[in-house]
């Protein structure tokens, strides 16, 4: 093999380099396929425009109080886009995950395991990972679960330090501004900082003395008050049980409801699962790692329940693999020539390679050299000409009804009209003094079972515009009229329809 091309295979900025270069260029991704990005670009948007933050729902018909959670997000979000449009957003996107699966290889190559290994494990991490490659604030979370574990495993290890809590107060605070996914974070810490206080009841664990035991529970308490530095205090708690807690998001939104057990990704934290256990009950060092295997078994059971929790739980169980290479490798279970003594360190010009590499795709997105379009079959981009044309004539703050997954599309291409709902569950759910969050359900019930229910409940709140999927039952009922109506403008995927 050409020694340039094994530097790269054999070292972290290889795995940064093809990771980056794959999502930004050649693997069609996902990452504009989820309609809040459009909002979340609008919502950061509007609180540039108007240099304050939003408290109320400037978007839908709901008209009422909204705590956007992940503003500091937002705002980033809407910079980007302004400044080179969703390719921007794009790189960026990839630039976040290509820098996560980086941390964890660089660690995997200084065990000494062999490049093989590394990139099958950044493989099956990828792989859990992508159910949720998606350009929105939630990428922050790979990042911050990741590092938060790489703590816990110091720590135990006794590399780490309590005060490091300390001194990364800053980085909490961005994190919770950026995304709830912030509570996941606390409770892994929270559950290792409980773990280790028994052990040291016990004289056992990490904790030797009373002071490190009084800094971590120290550094406990301001991460537990780090998302009260915000605009909206203590509100933020509020807003982000009120999701966790009230709100049955596994009805109406595929990531939030149970995945299919034998889905490929499944099947790989399967085995991610069951090497983290083995290694636990089996191993002399397992038993030290109580406070971040406890992690990994809560947030598999909860993967289990949900899909959106996978990939929190590869996050976490990725940090482990390197103490599981480490006992293989102590315990002579491992053929030597797959043991890398002296692993390679990357050069200067490698590292120096990877930002300029990034600036460049950057630089090229702001001046129009790389774009990145919207899947057709997914959004009704045909129709963002003809809705802009409908925007002018009916003017702003016109009523709209949209489907609940084309809610963030309109509100990006038509901002100044009110959209019917959209996946802000939080707002929507609740609509109409419906407090047990059953507001969206009972729309969809409309939507899919008895349309003519839903067309008077449309002409009752006086909508007069409809957009909706082509075949939609609303359509198909609007058609069957006598005499039939037409719709106004038509696309590839859906229809836009003046109601009766």
């Amino acid at each position: 093999m050409i020694p340039i091309i094994q530097r790269w295979l054999s070292t972290w900025p290889g795995v940064f380099l093809f990771t980056f270069i794959s999502l930004a260029l050649f693997i069609p991704s996902s990452f504009l396929t989820d309609p809040g990005t459009f909002w979340h670009i609008r919502t950061g948007e509007w609180m540039i425009d108007h240099f304050k933050i939003l408290r109320t729902d400037p978007f839908s018909q709901s008209e009422s109080n909204w705590v956007p959670t992940q503003w500091l997000a937002e705002i980033l979000m809407a910079y980007s886009c302004r400044i080179g449009g969703f390719a921007t957003l794009k790189i960026l996107s990839s630039l976040i995950i290509a820098t996560w699966i980086s941390i964890l290889a660089s660690r995997w190559f200084l065990t000494g395991m062999h490049p093989a290994i590394v990139w099958l494990l950044a493989s099956l991490v990828l792989m859990i990972g992508a159910l949720h490659f998606l350009a929105r604030p939630l990428l922050i979370n790979y990042l911050g679960i990741t590092l938060l574990s790489y703590f816990i495993l110091d720590f135990e290890n006794r590399r780490a330090k309590a005060s490091w809590l300390l001194w990364c107060f800053p980085l909490a605070v961005f994190w919770a501004n950026c995304h709830g996914g912030y509570l996941g974070g606390l409770s892994i810490l929270g559950l290792a900082t409980l773990t280790w206080t028994t052990q040291f009841l016990f004289s056992q664990g990490p904790i030797k003395d009373f002071r490190t035991l009084l800094t971590l529970w120290c550094g406990n308490f301001i991460w537990l008050i780090a998302p009260c530095i915000s605009p909206f205090g203590i509100g933020m708690y509020e807003e982000w049980l009120k999701i966790w807690f009230k709100l049955d998001l596994s009805s109406y939104i595929i990531e939030h409801a149970a995945p299919n057990l034998l889905d490929v990704y499944m099947l790989g934290a399967y085995a991610a699962f069951a090497a983290v256990t083995v290694f636990f009950f089996l191993s002399v060092k397992g038993a030290q790692h109580l406070g971040i295997t406890a992690s990994v078994w809560a947030w598999f059971f909860l993967a289990l329940k949900r899909a959106r929790n996978a990939p929190i739980f590869i996050s976490i169980a990725a940090v482990i693999f390197e103490e599981i290479w480490i006992d293989l490798v102590s315990s002579q279970k491992i053929r030597e020539d797959w043991i890398i003594r002296q692993p390679k360190k990357p050069s200067v010009k490698m590292i120096v390679t990877l930002p300029v590499m990034v600036a460049g795709l950057l630089i090229s997105s702001v001046f129009g050299w790389y774009q990145v379009q919207l899947d057709p079959k997914k959004w009704p981009v045909d129709l963002i000409e003809p809705m802009q044309h409908l925007a002018r004539d009916y003017g702003p703050d016109t009523k709209i009804y949209n489907a609940l997954n084309d809610g963030g599309f309109l509100i990006f291409y038509a901002p100044k009209w009110r959209v019917f709902q959209d996946d802000r569950c939080e707002i929507h759910a609740f609509r109409d003094g419906m407090n047990d969050g059953s507001w969206i359900t009972k729309i969809m019930n409309l939507e899919m079972n008895a349309p003519d229910q839903l067309l008077l409940e449309l002409q009752n709140r006086g909508i007069k515009l409809a957009i909706t999927p082509i075949n939609s039952p609303l359509g198909k009922l609007l058609q069957s009229t006598n005499p039939p109506i037409k719709p106004v403008f038509s696309g590839n995927t859906h229809a836009i329809w003046l109601l009766p």
